[in-house]
């Protein structure tokens, strides 16, 4: 242990000490729209970024790397982290931690496992009526369109 230097974000593991639930989710950007999901379970609910529950000792590379391949089948080929945002969680109505990443991808997306469908977004999705999650909305969006992502 003989330095101070904290991790990068995406070598951080999930806080054993925080009880909300610890998420990793993925912007990935195609033609400035950004990729989002929805569940087969809530099929007309929200959507959301793609990503999922950090478990055990993974990192949140490790995290983003499971469940984009579990989800939607691809490739993470590069991530630059935007940021830590707290909320609580449409589904399970209990606070949430999402640490979100612009994510460069291999692969086309196509939905797996428990994802219904996914949708290419603009910064328009409001005035089209898309339904997406308030941290997507209100958080990330808006950082991807400040760093002209989108």
């Amino acid at each position: 242990k003989g330095t101070n230097m904290s991790p990068t974000p995406e070598n951080k593991m999930r806080d054993p000490n925080n009880t909300a639930m610890q998420k990793v989710g993925a912007a990935i950007i195609r033609d400035r729209k950004v990729l989002v999901v929805r569940k087969i379970s809530n099929p007309d609910s929200e959507f959301y970024m793609a990503g999922g529950k950090m478990e055990g000792d993974d990192t949140q590379r490790e995290t983003l790397e499971r469940e984009l391949m579990e989800e939607i089948n691809i490739r993470v080929l590069r991530t630059e982290y935007l940021g830590t945002y707290e909320d609580i969680a449409t589904f399970e109505k209990t606070p949430i931690i999402i640490h979100a990443y612009y994510v460069e991808i291999e692969g086309d997306p196509s939905p797996q496992s428990e994802i219904k469908e996914f949708a290419w977004i603009g910064r328009d999705f409001e005035s089209k009526g898309i339904p997406v999650s308030s941290i997507m909305a209100k958080r990330v969006i808006p950082e991807l369109i400040k760093r002209d992502l989108m």
